[in-house]
Order: structure tokens, then sequence, then C-alpha cells
């Protein structure tokens, strides 16, 4: 009996050497594989030169994978601060799709949020931020960032001292839609201090990503007689087309506001002192004519600085369509009257003493 059971315990175990072990292995490669192909496990902290976490980037991508940064960073010689990479998310996992995000950092006109050139979302339909204002609070006691996501697409300024005689800089994402704005800001946000902190121009500690951020308005009825909120504001077009809807954002107007009348206009009016500052700073920047009596210095007549209670405010001023196609048409007022119109309005939510003429 006990060489029986000897004999049988020898062929167990024989057993598990020739067939469980090697199934066993199988199980711990596949795992393994697994872990490499289909998530971050085993992969870098950083990617794209060490300017982006991985971590925050798969907090943005909707979907797991493994994050990479393709063909990495593509810096552009000459400028420390200009620059692109696209991260990844794959995964060989059936029904998986790769997602992505493309940063880059570069150089804009400083009230590049405000200009209609087909690139950046409307200024009236983005969360801006700026260290607690406009409902939004930083995660650190740092400075906190200036900058603005729309639905997939989003940027954050950087400090001053990061700008040259080719204006300030900036680093702007575009990510999958439907991603959490926060988690986009946070990632540029990151993104800006290690490329200032690269190039030698983070010199006041880390910029702090808000916690959250002010949803975006709901377009509503133009109002009669306040077109965007504002008193005295004539609507952007031929008389009697206040069918129009406008993306207006409500309560304070500062330090940043703007108003879209869908097909027609979008107003902008700030404050902020850093995008005031870059845009004071860069090339092309000049006095103009005077706005609703006011000395005003900017780029052209309807993108423009002025003194305001002793505060530079910017405002501008963008057409659509609905203005263009109208122009000349009995009813449709001129562009000079409109901006000063706004002017004045916003002037006078702002408290601005009149202007000395």
């Amino acid at each position: 009996m006990t060489d029986g059971s000897g004999r049988a315990a020898f062929v167990r175990a024989a057993f598990v050497r020739k067939v469980v072990a090697p199934v066993l292995a199988i199980g711990v490669l596949a795992t393994g594989a697994h872990l490499w192909w289909n998530t971050d496990v085993f992969g870098p902290d950083e990617v794209c030169g060490g300017l982006v976490s991985t971590g925050s980037a798969a907090a943005v991508l909707p979907s797991s994978g493994r994050i990479t940064d393709r063909d990495g960073l593509d810096a552009r010689p000459g400028d420390r601060l200009a620059f692109t990479c696209t991260v990844e998310s794959s995964s060989f996992l059936p029904g998986s799709d790769t997602e992505r995000i493309r940063v880059s950092g570069g150089r804009e006109r400083g009230d590049f949020p405000f200009t209609d050139d087909g690139r950046w979302p409307n200024p009236a339909t983005v969360s801006f931020f700026s260290g607690g204002e406009t409902g939004a609070t930083v995660t650190t006691s740092a400075t906190g960032a200036t900058g603005a996501v729309g639905q997939d697409h989003g940027w954050v300024l950087l400090p001053g001292n990061c700008t040259t005689q080719d204006g300030p800089a900036i680093v702007e994402g575009y990510a999958p839609e439907g991603s959490d704005p926060v988690k986009l800001a946070r990632l540029l946000t990151e993104v800006a201090d290690k490329a200032a902190e690269r190039a030698g121009c983070l010199t006041k500690g880390p910029l702090g990503a808000p916690a959250t951020l002010a949803a975006g308005p709901e377009p509503r009825q133009v109002g009669d007689g306040a077109v965007c909120g504002l008193t005295g504001l004539a609507f952007p077009g031929p008389e009697g087309r206040t069918e129009a809807k406008e993306t207006v954002r409500d309560g304070s107007i500062r330090p940043t506001w703007a108003c879209e009348v869908a097909g027609y206009a979008t107003y902008a009016v700030t404050q902020e002192p850093p995008i005031v500052e870059g845009i004071r700073s860069s090339p092309g920047f000049k006095e103009q004519p005077r706005v609703a009596g006011r000395q005003v210095s900017g780029f052209d007549p309807q993108h423009v600085v002025a003194d305001c209670a002793g505060v530079p405010t910017y405002f501008s001023m963008e057409f659509g369509r609905g203005y263009l196609d109208a122009v000349g048409a009995p009813g449709t007022p001129r562009i000079r009257d409109l901006f000063d119109e706004f002017v004045e309005a916003a002037g006078k939510r702002l408290g601005c003493s009149a202007p000395t003429i």
C-alpha cells in the first residue's frame, strides 16, 4: 500500500510538471501580454520627451489601453516652446479603438481666443479659467493657469516670461469628443508647466490647474432692446431679424465675457491680466482710431484695448455671414456704430468712466 501511494504521488507530480506547469506558464505569458498590449502597466511615466504624463493622458482618453507617443516629440529648432506630439491609447482587445490626444506648443497673436479664423472654439461656448475666477478653483496653492476648454479643444497660456518679440506662448490640445474638460485642462496645464520649465521661463512656481469649470451656457432668444444682455446694444443685422439665438455668459462681465449672436456677430471683452499682457506684447499692436470716444490701441478697429477706470480692457467684435450678407441693406447698422455701441454698453457694465474727448 505504501509503495502504491508513493507511486501515485510520483505520477501526479510528473503530470503537474508535464501538463499543468506549461499551462500555468502560458497563462502567465498571456497575462503579461495583456498587461503590455492592452493596459499601461509596465509602461513609461512620461511621453513626448517628458512633457506629457501618461497618467494624465490616460485620464483624458475615454478608453483604456497602452499609452504611447507614436513618433515622439517633434520640436522645432529655434524655439523650445514650439513643438507637436500625438499621444495614443491603443488596445488589441476586440472592439477597441485607438484614441488620440494631440498637444502642441507655439506662439499666437495675443487675442487668438477671440478671433474667428475657424481654428479656435467660439469664446461664448468655452469654459475660461484663471486661478479660481469664472467658476474655476485650482488644485494647489500655485499661480492659477489661464486658459479655456471647449468640447474637445483647449489651450493654456504660458507665463509672461515666456513671451518674446514673436508674441505669447501657448500650449494647445485636441482630445476625443466627450473627454472630461477638467481633466483636459489639467493635462494642458501640466504640459505648459513642463514646457515653460524646460525653456527656463517658469520663474514663479508651477501653474495650478482648475479643479472645476463653469458649464457652457445654452442658446436663448435674443432679448428686446438688450442684445447679449447689454442695454443699448443694437441687433447686429437687418432690423426686425431678432428671431436669432444668442449664447451669452450671464453674471459678472469680469474678467472674461463673450456673446455670440448666431450667424451675425460674436462679442468679447476681457480684463484678464495675462491675456491683456499677451495682446499688448504681440506684433502688430498699435494705436487705432478712437472707439466710443476712447483712445485705443490694437490690431485693427474691432480688436482693441482701452483704459477702463484704470484697467486695460480688451474689446473685440467678429462678424458672421448673416451680417456680411446684409451690409448696405436698409436697417442694417454700420460696423463702426455697432462696435461703438458695444464698447459703450460693455464699458458701463464694467463701471468705466466717461471718455476724455
